[in-house]
């Protein structure tokens, strides 16, 4: 009897063999050949799992590729011979299992160590339900998330500073010449070392990682956000066109709106740890818009706002 198991999509990158498996159809090593034909008709089955019927604690895997060769035969007479035989008989029980958790990188490397065409056969993902995941998505994951981590901290899996730094280039690059502006909002989180010292590492990275949640989510309509620094988040903006008083006005809004949104903890963190952040806003010339000046001024007024705060209290 073939059982098709547990339940379909998934949307997040995938980093383990879990997150590539689609449920794979189970069936038993008696099942006659012909019936397996049937089922691969449909374009979603390219692998089926075969648990032996025998007894025996094994099971094995019958791919489309492979079931077409078995059948085709080197007379071109296999189907007439093999209809009626179980499929046992097309079962390679040695297939590549892995466990969900497994990282991706490490499927990969026991994937292409396979020899010969095989190298490229489907592989098994062992739990609760049996799944599979095709060696081509491995590699294309595999290759995704080396290019995430080249241009994204995988702590906040926000865009690095290189990469938010040439994002500012290029918005800066499309306004140059005309009336539209840039915005540069640079968010500095206060007494980090202190949390760190008082907390611990651990809990210092979870704050950091939910104000990259909660900055993502802040975040209005065609602004993006990176880690420009270890306890510095930026976030970029283009404004239309607008006069010079009121781009002030809107980029000091873009300003208190990210302020005011991660101004309060969420549940995940407590609120004895949240920290309060120095801010600091910036914005392009109408027609000249420069990244590197655009930073250099967001700098002086960052440190010049936390300078301001240590005033403050003392």
């Amino acid at each position: 009897m073939a059982r098709h198991v547990a339940p379909r999509g998934r949307t997040q990158l995938a980093g383990v063999a879990g997150d590539l498996a689609q449920p794979a159809m189970v069936v038993g090593s008696s099942m006659p050949i012909g019936q397996l034909e049937v089922m691969f008709r449909s374009p979603d089955i390219a692998c089926v799992a075969v648990q032996d019927d025998t007894g025996l604690d094994r099971v094995g895997i019958v791919t489309r590729a492979g079931l077409a060769t078995a059948l085709t035969g080197r007379l071109g007479y296999g189907r007439a011979v093999l209809e009626r035989r179980p499929a046992v008989t097309v079962t390679d029980w040695s297939p590549l299992v892995v466990d969900p958790q497994a990282p991706v990188s490490q499927v990969a490397t026991r994937a292409m160590a396979r020899s010969g065409p095989r190298r490229y056969d489907d592989i098994l993902v062992r739990g609760p339900y049996w799944g599979s995941a095709s060696t081509a998505e491995v590699m294309r994951a595999l290759v995704t998330a080396l290019a995430e981590r080249s241009t994204h901290d995988p702590h906040t899996r926000l865009p690095t500073r290189a990469a938010t730094w040439e994002a500012l280039s290029h918005r800066c690059e499309l306004v140059r010449g005309g009336r539209t502006r840039v915005v540069l909002v640079l968010l500095d989180v206060r007494g980090m070392a202190a949390l760190n010292a008082a907390h611990g590492q651990d809990t210092g990275d979870v704050v950091l990682a939910e104000l990259a949640a909660r900055l993502g989510e802040a975040l209005p309509r065609g602004c993006e956000a990176g880690r420009v620094d270890g306890d510095r988040f930026a976030v970029l903006a283009t404004l239309p066109a607008l006069d010079d008083i009121e781009a002030a006005a809107s980029a000091e809004a873009v300003r208190q709106h990210l302020l005011t949104r991660l101004a309060e903890p969420s549940g995940q963190v407590d609120a004895a740890v949240w920290p309060s952040l120095h801010s600091a806003v910036v914005w392009s010339v109408a027609g000249a818009a420069d990244a590197d000046e655009l930073v250099t001024h967001a700098e002086l007024r960052l440190r010049r706002a936390s300078a301001a705060a240590l005033l403050d209290v003392a």
